[in-house]
């Protein structure tokens, strides 16, 4: 009987810990189920499954253009989320209603390398687009989806641009930059040679196409999220990312051919740290915030000067109001205008009234 007690008392107590933890303040609320929030919620698992199969099924540097690309689609919608309010019309919610059943079944099949799913992305963006708006109001989404755009444009990109001369310039970058540091090095061709056992190849997977694709895709992203008004600073954006993109791949065969010449050969763990996509991984977020940086600088003049606070012991400028010639002051009112009128008996006891 006593046991029975206890344990009754000990589920009273979990009862009343739970209903605190439900009435404390930290503790977090769940939205309300509106249309907005259930918008939301959706975009953001679109957008959490496409990166999460670009993460298992693709290279580092895919993954990152990918977190890249649905940022700055966030960004570009960035002022409308407070005010958007899906209305779409009957047309446009069976549309987007079945492209975003058919985007998440699709996206769920892709395991290996799938040219598709570089595809998948502005799909949802444009089945979003259509579950928020009619389709003659697209255009509200349209810097978003021209970032979601880049995703095919960087597949498109890595198939036209040519391998070969990418690979013989970024092996001869790499012996000029050991040769101008004083360490003596070969360039054969695509190999970069050093000593007797020690050197790098240059083929199609290490010459640096996927970084320069990445940084030029960056750039595009920029460009719409946090747009330059001047077009000799476009050109210069767009003419410096590859280069940029270039010279830290050139960076890290130069140090693949030091990892090897100091007997670090295939196999060690430096050199499949900086081979494999850890080590590329560095490189090219190296590359996007040198690009970050020189973006930054050609933006800085568009934005004007800051306000900023007087020194210690000077006074703040007055207000403009204040140089303008002072308002004359208004005429005051008679004293027997402004008080109200009362009743007053005069020595008869007769009712007169005076203010």
């Amino acid at each position: 009987m006593g046991v029975s007690k206890l344990v009754q008392a000990n589920r009273f107590q979990a009862k009343r810990l739970q209903a605190k933890l439900l009435q404390a303040p930290w503790f977090p609320a769940l939205p309300r189920a509106t249309t907005r929030n259930l918008w939301l919620l959706l975009a953001g698992a679109l957008a959490t499954q496409n990166i999460a199969v670009f993460h298992s099924s693709q290279t580092a540097n895919t993954t990152v253009l990918a977190l890249l690309v649905w940022g700055g689609a966030l960004v570009c919608l960035e002022d409308r989320l407070d005010q958007l309010q899906p209305r779409p019309s009957r047309t446009a919610r069976w549309l987007g209603s079945a492209l975003v059943l058919w985007v998440l079944l699709r996206t769920s099949l892709v395991l290996q390398w799938d040219g598709l799913l570089f595809a998948l992305a502005p799909m949802g963006g444009l089945a979003l687009a259509l579950l928020a708006r009619p389709g003659r109001q697209l255009g509200l989404f349209r810097d978003a989806l021209l970032c979601l755009l880049l995703l095919p444009g960087f597949a498109l990109l890595m198939r036209l641009l040519p391998e070969q001369p990418i690979s013989l310039l970024t092996a001869s970058l790499a012996g000029l930059l050991l040769n101008s540091l004083g360490i003596g090095v070969v360039v054969d061709q695509r190999s970069v040679l050093m000593g007797p056992g020690g050197g790098v190849q240059v083929l199609a997977g290490c010459n640096g196409l996927d970084m320069i694709a990445l940084v030029f895709c960056t750039a595009i992203i920029f460009l719409l999220a946090f747009p330059i008004r001047s077009n000799l600073s476009r050109l210069i954006v767009l003419g410096v990312a590859p280069l940029i993109g270039l010279l830290s791949n050139t960076i890290r065969v130069a140090t693949l051919t030091l990892v090897t010449g100091s007997g670090n050969g295939k196999g060690s763990f430096w050199f499949d740290f900086f081979h494999q996509d850890t080590g590329a991984l560095i490189f090219s977020g190296m590359a996007v915030f040198v690009f970050g940086m020189c973006y930054l600088r050609l933006l800085e003049p568009e934005l004007g000067p800051l306000p900023q606070d007087p020194p210690p012991g000077r006074p703040r400028a007055s207000h403009p109001r204040s140089a303008e010639t002072p308002r004359q002051p208004q005429p005051c009112l008679e004293l027997h205008q402004a008080l109200p009128l009362a009743p007053h008996r005069d020595r008869n006891n007769r009712m007169e009234i005076k203010p």
